[in-house]
């Protein structure tokens, strides 16, 4: 599969109303979740979005690695959200909003581009993640672009000694990431698969 992932400036109030977001069409307001808790997450949610461009979402605590997305990049400046698994989610959480702000002030990327600037000392992989994850692993994202597919992408890290998952001598953590640019169906069964069949 060869994607290019074309990376503009901040779009325009003029190119916004193309937007499946709920920050751009009113009405999709009122589909919010009611509940208050989850009101005011969304309220928290999209003012990060409005103030920052994105907000960063942490996914952990539970029986499978912790991982962390975007959501808001392809609202403000049409450009993929960035998903990122398998460290702890503290630094999981910083290293996805690094990898947002580079890939916003690139010119544009492509499946396998190498990012320098998001774990110091280290080159991360950015992939295409396929559509069939996004509802599983991406809820919130899922939610805000009210169940459009918008596109996203997989920031993938090496080990200590700068080797890939795809290296059998890779540490089995590094080698534990999912490969989401594999279908759900094709991907090698385990935690991710067995996540994505819960929902």
């Amino acid at each position: 599969m060869s994607i290019l992932i074309c990376l503009d400036a901040r779009v325009t109030d003029q190119t916004l109303s193309s937007c499946p977001c709920v920050l751009c069409d009113p009405a999709a307001s009122a589909t919010l979740p009611a509940r208050r808790q989850q009101e005011k997450y969304w309220s928290r949610e999209m003012a990060n979005v409005r103030e920052h461009g994105w907000h960063v979402v942490g996914v952990g605590g539970g029986d499978i690695p912790d991982w962390s997305f975007t959501v808001g990049l392809w609202h403000s400046y049409r450009i993929p959200e960035v998903a990122m698994f398998g460290l702890e989610l503290q630094g999981l959480m910083h290293w996805v909003n690094a990898g947002a702000a580079e890939l916003r002030d690139r010119a544009a990327t492509e499946p396998g581009t190498l990012l320098s600037g998001v774990i110091e000392g280290y080159e991360i992989q950015v992939q295409p993640v396929d559509v069939s994850w996004h509802r599983p692993l991406l809820g919130t994202a899922v939610g805000f672009y009210r169940r459009a597919t918008v596109p996203v992408v997989q920031l993938v890290w090496p080990d200590r000694d700068h080797r890939w998952p795809s290296d059998e001598q890779a540490s089995p953590g590094c080698r534990a990431q999912p490969s989401l640019w594999l279908p759900v169906d094709e991907h090698p069964t385990g935690v991710w698969t067995e996540e994505a069949a819960e929902q």
